[in-house]
């Protein structure tokens, strides 16, 4: 049965579509993708049916390239499962990899041990430059430049003629806005 909860949302079960066999599969995989190690569990373990559950009702999207993921054709071995979608469908991979990471470090446990408590609200002031800023904790990212790779290509994103640092962001950002209105007026 489907029909909307008090926020609008569907409340159809995701996993009612997704038979229980492909689930052992899920699982299988998930173990690949994240074996248990250093007193961690593996993905295994942690992204049961709650925690699949909770990502394809945050990522309905997923949904349909999870199901193509775990389609029986391609095998109970989860290895040569991977190889081939991350061959032949990097934008299923995509997805799969999404469900198995996105279950596990939502899970209250995981989170607990990796120490992180969660996204939390931060105030920031808008006039002042954040300390991670001129400490240079970001640079080193800036420098490295884009690491993301598109899904439905697996073609590495290239960015050309970019600011290496976060000084040289700010440096061309503020000459490209002088005189501008920033509300600083000279002062």
């Amino acid at each position: 049965m489907t029909g909307q909860d008090a926020t609008g949302m569907s409340s159809a079960d995701p996993l009612a579509s997704l038979e229980s066999g492909r689930r052992a599969v899920f699982a299988a995989v998930a173990d690949e993708l994240i074996p248990a190690a250093h007193g961690m569990p593996s993905a295994g373990d942690v992204v049961g049916e709650a925690r699949l559950r909770f990502v394809l009702n945050a990522r309905p999207d997923l949904l349909e390239l999870l199901r193509a993921a775990l389609r029986p054709e391609l095998g109970d071995d989860a290895a040569t499962r991977l190889a081939t979608l991350g061959r032949d469908e990097p934008d299923v991979l995509a997805a799969l990899q999404l469900a198995v990471v996105g279950g596990y470090y939502t899970d209250k446990d995981v989170r607990e041990r990796i120490g992180y408590p969660g996204q939390e609200a931060m105030t920031l002031q808008s006039w002042k430059v954040p300390d991670y800023v001129e400490e240079g904790l970001i640079d080193a990212v800036i420098a490295r430049g884009p690491v993301w790779r598109d899904p439905t290509t697996g073609v590495q994103a290239v960015a050309a003629a970019e600011p290496r640092t976060y000084a040289e962001r700010f440096t061309e950002t503020a000459a490209d806005t002088e005189g501008g209105d920033d509300g600083h007026h000279g002062s």
